[in-house]
């Protein structure tokens, strides 16, 4: 990670919903409050949806998804700060900043841009069939952001 002026460069964090905060099914992943109450407590100012029940607008997963989570989860949920993009995630992705995403699908194209910054290993693949309780791990064990070359 870099460092500046003797300090951590703090992250930005990017999040989807389907197949990351909600399964496959359509139920919330296990786990996915902690795992928000964790990424809200270390990266509150940088903790970002990246999801297409986002346009903008951070209300909008709340509006899509928030029926199917507790009081907790949805207030945790209301910290999260929107990105716009078009066809590519990675439009919202800020380069210049060390960051992770998680996601469980990253298109070809979305990995070339990755690619082309060196950052790859930033998308941090998010497999809630192979790994259930993926989310609860990551509070325990997280990942850090690869340096931009």
């Amino acid at each position: 990670m870099k460092v500046m002026k003797g300090k951590e460069v703090v992250p930005n964090i990017y999040i989807d919903v389907d197949g990351v905060l909600l399964t496959n099914y359509g139920q919330p992943a296990p786990y996915a409050k902690e795992f928000l109450a964790y990424l809200l407590e270390h990266y509150p100012d940088t903790t970002y949806w990246l999801t297409a029940h986002c346009d903008g607008d951070a209300s909008t997963p709340l509006r899509d998804i928030g029926f199917l989570f507790d009081k907790e989860t949805i207030e945790l949920m209301k910290k999260i700060k929107p990105t716009k993009w078009g066809t590519a995630k990675t439009e919202a992705i800020d380069f210049n900043k060390p960051f992770l995403w998680f996601d469980d699908i990253c298109f070809y194209f979305e990995k070339a841009d990755l690619q082309k910054h060196g950052v790859v290993k930033n998308w941090i693949e998010v497999d809630l069939v192979e790994y259930p309780n993926q989310l609860r791990d990551f509070t325990f064990d997280f990942p850090r952001p690869v340096s931009q070359k």
